[in-house]
């Protein structure tokens, strides 16, 4: 599930770092690159670690790759496959080639990064589009965290302010998502360190549970997009502390995608965006309260997914918290609309 979500590029907004808990193949995660560390030639898919899981459901074994880039002679240590078909019925986390970082340990001096394979990855990626291989999505765990034995959280702290630095050197990268299968590290990562207790036996709650459950019939087109967002949501929800941020995010991209399919017979839906989509419902003559509702749930989206000007912050608090909960249930509990 969604554990955070940073602009690193508040100008734009398009730049991201977000923050992923939970079993890798199964996240949803759709990149071009995904991103391993191991020991030099030491690619065993042990159980319980990234590479045994890419080995049981993706059938994958490292040693096995054909090498497309191969820097592991270099500096950077690493080398990066040539692309791979994963097949119809892989796992619902899709990447299209592996990067393989084998650096070295120990920080060096002019590290940008105070975490020695972070730093490679980032050398990485730089020198990718040189060599034609895309890299606008990035996929990546806590970076020599596991066997590897690098302490993650004495460098947590201050990975944030170097990401942003080192988006600065790499334009063509847009997203970059860090997972781990728990929050052990990326909940310290997770700066803000932000949540809102939910009052027990919240009224409407369980109906919106419902409605996230049942909206989406699976005879729609539409619904294998928005399986991995409702299924995000009913995981935000059963916990007893809601991430606003996480909500945010999700419950806008899952209204955005049910606006754009109601919209499906419009000449030019491909130019529509959710704020556009919306206007266009309110021409056709959608119902004024719904269409208030949905921009609810955009305006807290657009809110939670970028940084406030310095001196307009304004703190989320429950009452906004339920407010969006109320929006997105009307919105859901109408759906789908007469447009």
């Amino acid at each position: 599930m969604l554990l955070n979500f940073f602009d690193v590029d508040p100008a734009t907004g398009e730049r991201s770092v977000a923050l992923e808990v939970g079993d890798y193949p199964h996240l949803g995660l759709q990149s071009d690159l995904l991103v391993v560390s191991a020991f030099r030639g030491h690619y065993a898919p042990v159980p319980q670690t990234l590479l045994g899981r890419l080995n049981e459901a993706y059938g994958l074994r490292l040693a096995e790759l054909e090498v497309a880039l191969d820097l592991r002679s270099s500096p950077l240590q690493a080398w990066v496959s040539a692309p791979l078909d994963l097949g119809d019925h892989a796992p619902p986390s899709r990447f299209k080639r592996i990067a393989v970082v084998e650096g070295a340990i120990e920080w060096q001096e002019g590290d940008l990064v105070p975490w020695p394979p972070f730093n490679r990855l980032f050398s990485l990626l730089a020198l990718l589009p040189m060599r034609g291989i895309a890299c606008a999505t990035v996929a990546s765990p806590l970076l020599g965290s596991g066997n590897q034995g690098i302490d993650a959280l004495s460098h947590v702290p201050e990975l944030l302010e170097a990401y942003r630095e080192a988006f600065r050197h790499l334009p063509d990268l847009k997203r970059l998502i860090l997972f781990d299968k728990t929050d052990r590290y990326l909940s310290v990562v997770d700066a803000q360190d932000f949540r809102i207790p939910l009052p027990t036996g919240l009224p409407g709650l369980e109906r919106l549970n419902g409605l996230l459950r049942d909206r989406v019939d699976p005879r729609q087109e539409h619904s294998s997009a928005l399986a991995h967002d409702l299924g995000e949501l009913l995981e935000i929800l059963r916990a007893e502390q809601i991430a606003p941020i996480a909500l945010g995010i999700h419950a806008r991209r899952v209204v955005e995608q049910l606006v754009l399919y109601s919209l499906r017979d419009e000449p030019d839906q491909y130019r529509l965006d959710l704020n556009r989509g919306i206007g266009l419902m309110a021409q056709r003559g959608a119902d004024r309260w719904l269409i208030s509702c949905l921009h609810q749930v955009r305006c807290f989206g657009n809110w939670m997914g970028h940084p406030q000007a310095a001196g307009q912050q304004r703190p989320v608090q429950l009452y906004d918290v339920l407010a969006v909960l109320s929006s997105l249930q009307r919105v859901l509990e109408e759906y789908p609309w007469t447009v």
